[in-house]
């Protein structure tokens, strides 16, 4: 039989090169083990690998045609899928898989004879979830315009451990049977740390041996090599799975000139190049959804112990950022450990100083410390300085303009870089100009910089960090809140050198900023508190509560609040520690807990005596008069009032005196004294016109509204709430407009328009539903009230 004569052929030939089969293994490249096989006769020899074994033996172009006879002249009955145990198996239609529209008619298969090759790796057996992903891919193989002669490709990028191989790999076995001239597979190393990208050029002569081209008919320049893959390539369908790019240069040498052939690309870069010279369709890779995520560990450890333990297994999937290497390293551990609770592996992974020590199967290539290094050490020096002070920032995201602050670099070169790094998957950018990465990124991140950033370099910038979001803030409270006196009293330092706060120009940008930055803020202030920057916690809280007040942001500004108090104390600041305890009084007072309120507040009325700031003493009795209102003691808030009113005559503070006479005449309201109430809510609006208070005018215009509503003069209550909610609307006063809007609705139904009056409780119910406020409740009894019969709905 053939493969016995082969064996014969082959065995004699080495034998009188004097060389052991592990010797022509290695000069040849095919394993020493699939040598031995060949060399006993059981195994049918691939002619790619006979060719290797000739060109390693220099056989002559007769003995060579010899070889290669040997090797066809098999018993048809053998399997022809391989030469040894490194061969690659033949891949099976995935049962399920979409179906897909025919390629072209008449297309040829190759030269008769020719090598059919099936490279590609073993499938992942557990692989789960991207149909989407898997969807667009399929979609590829409808997209053939015959004739124009121009390749299917598809660009695959995303950050390491995201699954691009295993999704090409996965997604090539799917559609094997469709490209019967072969399936040719490179890993083209673009981020092995130990050794070199591959050449296309070495990439093509590895695809021409693998097709069966004989090694005397492969030219010996680069270029030529390239051609003759080309050339070998036209006119066949053959997918071709270019795995690990760094660089659209590594792949475009290899594209075939053949719109019957696919080329399916995977990098950690993005290769814009690819897609804008080479019409490459892109393909971004996420991390998992959690739905995906949870399939994962279903597949992994049984749907029963997921299932079972939904609460752990999800605090898994997050701390493993739903990154599919990780979550199945994670799920490899738990597997050999069967009776361990999930909990048990998901309290280890909570230490994020250990978490990616945990995260390793003992090979580099499942190690997320390893594999995410691939990617780094890849970077330019600037860009991987950048990378790590981002490790310093407390997240979930960061504007352009913060990291040029972190870095101490030119806002225009920052954005250079934070695009080097967007390429390479090292960060994301989920909306323009803001930036962010998983949460195993961000670890990495931090270790990189505390390993090698001195700890100067690493405080200096932390100290620019925070000196960016401190100065914006204050920035925008200046533009949004000129009328509040919380942002006055921070007593700012010059930035930081290298710093350069954001450019607002308006109250608009500046609350725009406010809403974005939101989040980023609260870790913000935690990070300099944590740190023991506590002038900076507390002037950070100061510079955003105007902005959490009037937004209804209870929660966030209670636990701002809080930390302002501590940072204060720990300082011994007396003054910091007064305004502390009146915004945690205003914060409690807004959600009905007036006990605390009141006891927060003479707290800080107390300190604010004591250090001789009247200006703020006679604000916080007007934040003591609205909590005896809440609490419909209106007789004790009338009394406060007037002592704040009689504190701002004596010091000249007319922007307080509109305020006071506002508050003396809302309380008067309360306690029915109506005509009485007016002059005062009169008297005030002027000088807060006079001050340009608009939130103060405001204030008094719904005042007036309600007084007049009251007094039955219907026609007159609604103009002034409209100015009223006219003016809230231009400041940013989110909750307070939920307020008017329930008056003006009040009036409506007074006037007779039940229609016009849900129109504006459905308004003021919509912003207490979004700040979940106690007030909802009464507005929607409002509107339930309203459908009953007779009433309009």
């Amino acid at each position: 039989m053939g493969a016995a004569v082969f064996a014969e052929l082959l065995r004699e030939r080495r034998l009188s090169a004097g060389w052991s089969q592990d010797e022509l293994a290695e000069r040849s490249g095919v394993s020493a083990r699939s040598i031995s096989a060949l060399e006993a006769g059981g195994r049918r020899p691939r002619l790619s690998s006979v060719v290797r074994l000739a060109e390693a033996l220099g056989v002559d172009q007769d003995t060579r045609t010899r070889w290669l006879a040997a090797a066809r002249d098999t018993d048809p009955q053998r399997s022809a899928g391989s030469d040894g145990p490194d061969a690659a198996p033949a891949a099976e239609p995935t049962p399920g898989a979409a179906a897909l529209p025919p390629l072209p008619p008449g297309l040829s298969s190759g030269p008769a004879g020719s090598s059919s090759p099936q490279q590609l790796p073993m499938a992942i057996r557990h692989f789960t979830g991207r149909a989407r992903e898997l969807q667009a891919l399929d979609e590829l193989l409808a997209d053939v315009t015959p004739g124009c002669g121009a390749v299917v490709i598809s660009a695959i990028a995303g950050t390491a451990g995201v699954g691009k191989t295993t999704l090409a790999v996965h997604f090539a076995h799917r559609v094997a049977d469709r490209f019967p001239d072969g399936q040719l597979f490179a890993n083209l190393r673009g981020f092995d740390p130990d050794r070199s990208p591959v050449d296309a050029a070495d990439v093509a002569r590895g695809f021409l041996d693998a097709l069966g081209v004989p090694a005397l008919r492969v030219p010996a320049d680069p270029d030529g090599q390239l051609a003759l893959l080309r050339s070998r390539l036209a006119g066949t369908r053959t997918l071709i799975v270019l795995d690990n790019a760094r660089e659209a240069e590594q792949v475009r040498p290899l594209l075939p000139g053949s719109n019957t052939c696919l080329v399916v690309v995977t990098s950690r870069n993005r290769l814009p190049g690819l897609v804008a010279l080479d019409g490459a369709v892109p393909l971004a890779l996420d991390v998992l959804s959690r739905a995906e995520a949870r399939e994962l560990l279903a597949r992994r450890l049984g749907a029963a112990v997921v299932e079972d333990q939904q609460d752990a297994a999800d605090e898994l999937i997050e701390l493993c950022a739903r990154l599919p290497l990780a979550l199945n390293i994670a799920a490899a551990r738990a597997a050999d450990h069967p009776g361990t609770p999930l909990g048990v592996w998901a309290r280890e992974l909570r230490d994020s100083q250990a978490r990616l020590d945990l995260l390793s199967a003992g090979d580099s290539h499942a190690d997320v410390r390893v594999v995410l290094s691939w990617s780094y050490r890849a970077l330019a020096p600037q860009a991987a300085r950048l990378f790590r002070l981002l490790g310093l920032h407390p997240g979930p995201h960061v504007s352009a303009a913060a990291a040029a602050s972190l870095a101490g670099l030119p806002l225009s070169e920052t954005r250079a870089l934070l695009e080097d790094l967007h390429r390479a998957h090292l960060i994301t950018a989920p909306e323009r100009g803001r930036y962010t990465f998983h949460d195993l990124l961000r670890v990495y991140a931090a270790e990189q910089v505390a390993a090698l950033e001195p700890p100067q370099g690493q405080a200096e910038a932390t100290l620019r960090m925070l000196d960016h979001y401190l100065h914006t803030a204050h920035r925008a409270g200046c533009l949004a809140y000129a009328d509040d006196a919380a942002w006055q009293s921070l007593d700012l330092a010059e930035p930081a050198a290298g710093v350069a706060p954001e450019d607002l120009a308006d109250r608009r940008q500046a609350l725009d900023w406010y809403r974005d930055e939101q989040s980023v803020l609260e870790r913000i202030v935690d990070s300099a508190h944590r740190a023991g920057a506590d002038v900076h916690a507390w002037q950070l809280v100061g510079a955003q509560v105007a902005y959490l007040l009037k937004s209804g942001l209870w929660q966030q500004w209670q636990r701002a609040s809080e930390t302002a108090l501590a940072a204060a104390e720990r300082t011994g600041d007396r003054r910091r520690q007064a305004h502390a305890h009146r915004w945690l009084g205003q914060v409690h007072r807004s959600q009905g807990r007036q006990p605390q309120a009141q006891r927060e507040l003479r707290q800080a009325l107390e300190l604010f005596e004591a250090l001789g700031d009247r200006p703020r003493e006679g604000r916080t009795r007007l934040d003591l008069a609205i909590a005896h209102g809440e609490e419909h003691a209106d007789a004790e808030a009338v009394a406060e009032s007037r002592r704040a009113l009689e504190l701002f005559q004596a010091i000249g503070d007319p922007s307080g005196q509109a305020l006071a006479l506002n508050s003396i005449g809302w309380y008067l309201a309360q306690q029915g004294e109506l005509r009485e109430a007016l002059p005062y809510c009169r008297r005030g609006l002027d000088l807060a016109r006079d001050t340009g208070n608009l939130p103060g005018q405001s204030s008094i215009w719904d005042s007036i509204g309600f007084i007049h509503h009251h007094l039955g003069e219907y026609h007159e209550a609604l103009p002034a709430y409209h100015e009223s909610l006219r003016l809230r609307q231009a400041v940013g006063d989110y909750f307070l407009q939920a307020d008017i809007h329930t008056h003006i609705g009040d009036t409506h139904l007074a006037l007779g328009d039940v229609e016009a009056a849900r129109d504006s409780w459905n308004r003021s119910l919509a912003i207490l539903e979004d700040l979940q406020h106690r007030d909802a409740d009464a507005v929607r009894a409002r509107l339930n009230a309203s459908t009953g019969p007779g009433r309009l709905r």
